[in-house]
C-alpha cells in the first residue's frame, strides 16, 4: 500500500474518532434533546409528513437546518440517528477540509494539531448538537480554502464562485455563519485598494455574486412555487433583524468566549497575537494574514448581535482558531513541523494511537451503542422518556399536544403534533411579528382545542408561567419570569384554566387534560 493512501486512511481514522469524541454528546441513545435541537427535529418530522415550514410550523430560522432535519429522519425512517449521521458528516467534512487548507499554508502538523483544536473547541460549545452553526462549518472552510486558491490563481472563475455558493449555504442554516465569506471579500477590496488591482478584484467579485444569487436562488425556489417565500423572508430574515441588539457587547463576547471554549481559544488568541507581531515587523500585510486578522473580530461582533450569547453561537470561530492554531505551531516549532514532515504516517500513527488510548471511554459507549442497534433493537434504539410514552399511550396519533414552555422534544418522540405554528408561545420578543403571533397561538388554542398539555415551566427556570395557578401567582409576584411575556398570556392562562384538569405529573411534568 502506497505510503499517501496509509497515511490519508490513518488521518481518516484520527479525524473520525475526534469527531465521535465531539458527538458523544449527540448520541440519541443517551441524551434528551436539547431546546433549539428539539425544535428543528419537530419541523423536520412535520416536513417528512407533509407540512409546510413557516407556515403549518414556525421558527426564525433559514430553511436549511428544517430540510437537513428532515432529511436525516426520512433517511433512518423516522430515528434520531439520521441526524446524527448528518452531524457526523458535517463535522469529519469540515476536518477533512481544515487539514487540507492549512496543509498547503502551514504543513502537515500545524494543519492537523489545528483541526484538531478545532473539534476540541467544538465540543466545548456544541450543546448537544444539530445546530445551524455546526452544520455551517464545512461550508466556512471551504470558503476558506477556495479564498486561499484565488490567491495562487487569480484568473481562475470557480474557486470565487464557489465562495459565492458557500455564502448561500451558511446564510440558509443562520446570516450570522457567513463571517467567513465577509472576511474574505473585505481583505480582497483591502488588498485591491492597495495594489491597484481593480480588474482583479471586479473578477472575483462577480463570480462570488453569481455563486450567492444562484445559491439562494436555488435555496428560495421551492418557496416561490408554494407561495410562501414571504412567509420564509419574514421568519428567517426580517424577525431576526427585528429582534438584533443595536450595540452588541463586543468584549463580552470575546471574554466569554475565551472562557466557554477554553484552551482552544487560548490558542488562537496566541496565534493572534504572534500573527500581529509577524505583520508590524515584516511591515507588509499579505492577504491570507490580513484575512484571518479580520476574520475573528468579524466573528466576535456576529456571535454577539443578538445579545444572548448562546455557547453554539461560537462554533463559527473555529475556523479562526483552528488557521490561528495552525500558524502558532508552524511559528513555534519550526524543527519538530521539518522532522513531522519527513515523518507523517509514523506521527498520525501516534497521534491515533493517543486518541484511542484517550477515548476508551468514550469508545466504551460508542460499543454499547453498536451493540444495541446491531443486535438489541427491541430494547429500543433511542432515549425515550416518560412523559413521550404516557402521551402515546393516552392519545391518539392525529390529536394535538401542547407542551407549554417549548420543549418540542416531547412532540417529537411522542410524535405528537403541537396545536398552533407558533411553537415559541410564551417565550415570544416584543416586536410585532410575536403580537401577530401570540394573536394566531390564541386563535389556534381555542379552536384546535389540544387534548393534552405538558406543563415545562418548573425545568425552564422560572421564566414561563406555570399552570397551576397557585405556583403562577408566586411567579409573578417574584418577578422572575420572562421578561416580555405577550400581551394575551392572562387570557391564554384563563382558557386553559377553563378547560383542562390535572391528569398526570410525571418526574414532575404536570399533565393536563382537556375536560
Amino acid at each position: 500500500m502506497r505510503r499517501s493512501v496509509l497515511l490519508t486512511i490513518l488521518l481518516a481514522l484520527l479525524f473520525a474518532l475526534a469527531v465521535l469524541g465531539v458527538l458523544r454528546q449527540a448520541n440519541p441513545l443517551y441524551n434528551f434533546p436539547s431546546l433549539d435541537n428539539g425544535y428543528y427535529l419537530y419541523i423536520g418530522q412535520q416536513i417528512v409528513a407533509g407540512k409546510t415550514p413557516y407556515v403549518d410550523m414556525w421558527e426564525s430560522k433559514p430553511p436549511g437546518i428544517f430540510y437537513l432535519n428532515a432529511l436525516g429522519l426520512w433517511l433512518a425512517r423516522g430515528s434520531r440517528w439520521g441526524v446524527w449521521a448528518m452531524e457526523f458528516l458535517a463535522l469529519f467534512s469540515a476536518a477533512a477540509i481544515s487539514y487540507f487548507t492549512l496543509r498547503q499554508i502551514y504543513g502537515f502538523l500545524p494543519s492537523l494539531l489545528g483541526t484538531l483544536t478545532a473539534l476540541w473547541g467544538v465540543s466545548a460549545v456544541l450543546q448537544g448538537g444539530n445546530l445551524t452553526e455546526e452544520y455551517s462549518l464545512p461550508f466556512n472552510f471551504l470558503a476558506a480554502l477556495c479564498f486561499w486558491l484565488s490567491l495562487q490563481q487569480p484568473a481562475r472563475r470557480w474557486p470565487p464562485l464557489v465562495i459565492g455558493l458557500t455564502f448561500a449555504a451558511s446564510f440558509a442554516f443562520r446570516a450570522n455563519n457567513t463571517g467567513v465569506q465577509m472576511a474574505l471579500v473585505l481583505a480582497w477590496v483591502i488588498s485591491a485598494f492597495f495594489q491597484k488591482d481593480v480588474r482583479t478584484l471586479f473578477h472575483r467579485l462577480l463570480w462570488s455574486a453569481l455563486g450567492v444569487l444562484l445559491g439562494l436562488g436555488l435555496v428560495s425556489l421551492p418557496f416561490l412555487l408554494n407561495g410562501t417565500f414571504d412567509d420564509m423572508l419574514n421568519a428567517a430574515l426580517f424577525y431576526n433583524f427585528a429582534i438584533t441588539k443595536t450595540a452588541p457587547d463586543l468584549l463580552g463576547t470575546f471574554r466569554g468566549g475565551l472562557t466557554r471554549i477554553g484552551i482552544p481559544a487560548g490558542f488562537g488568541l496566541l496565534g493572534y497575537l504572534l500573527l500581529l507581531l509577524q505583520v508590524i515587523e515584516q511591515r507588509r500585510l499579505d492577504p491570507w494574514p490580513l484575512f484571518l486578522l479580520l476574520l475573528w473580530p468579524l466573528e466576535i461582533a456576529l456571535s454577539g448581535l443578538s445579545g444572548r450569547g448562546y455557547d453554539h453561537y461560537l462554533i463559527p470561530w473555529m475556523v479562526t482558531l483552528a488557521a490561528l492554531t495552525a500558524l502558532l505551531m508552524d511559528s513555534l516549532l519550526p524543527t519538530l513541523n521539518r522532522y513531522t514532515e519527513q515523518k507523517n504516517l509514523q506521527t498520525a500513527a501516534v497521534l491515533l494511537v493517543l486518541g484511542v488510548f484517550l477515548s476508551l471511554n468514550g469508545l466504551s459507549e460508542y460499543g454499547q451503542t453498536f451493540r444495541r442497534l446491531a443486535f438489541e433493537r427491541q430494547k429500543g434504539i433511542e432515549i425515550d422518556h416518560p412523559v413521550a410514552a404516557y402521551l402515546r399511550q393516552h392519545s391518539q396519533p392525529d390529536d394535538t399536544v401542547l407542551v407549554w414552555g417549548a420543549r418540542l422534544a416531547f412532540n417529537v418522540l411522542a410524535r405528537r403534533q403541537s396545536p398552533s405554528a407558533y411553537l415559541f408561545y410564551p417565550l415570544l420578543v416584543d416586536v410585532p411579528f410575536s403580537r401577530q403571533m401570540a394573536a394566531q397561538f390564541y386563535t389556534d388554542l381555542t379552536t384546535k382545542k389540544p387534548l393534552l398539555i405538558v406543563d415545562t415551566a418548573l425545568i425552564n427556570q422560572d421564566l414561563v408561567p406555570a399552570l397551576d395557578p397557585a405556583i403562577r401567582r408566586a411567579q409573578f409576584q417574584s418577578g422572575k419570569l420572562w421578561p416580555t411575556l405577550p400581551e394575551n398570556i392572562h387570557a391564554v392562562l384563563q382558557f386553559i384554566d377553563e378547560n383542562y384538569q390535572l391528569a398526570e405529573i410525571i418526574q414532575n411534568y404536570p399533565i393536563y387534560r382537556r375536560k
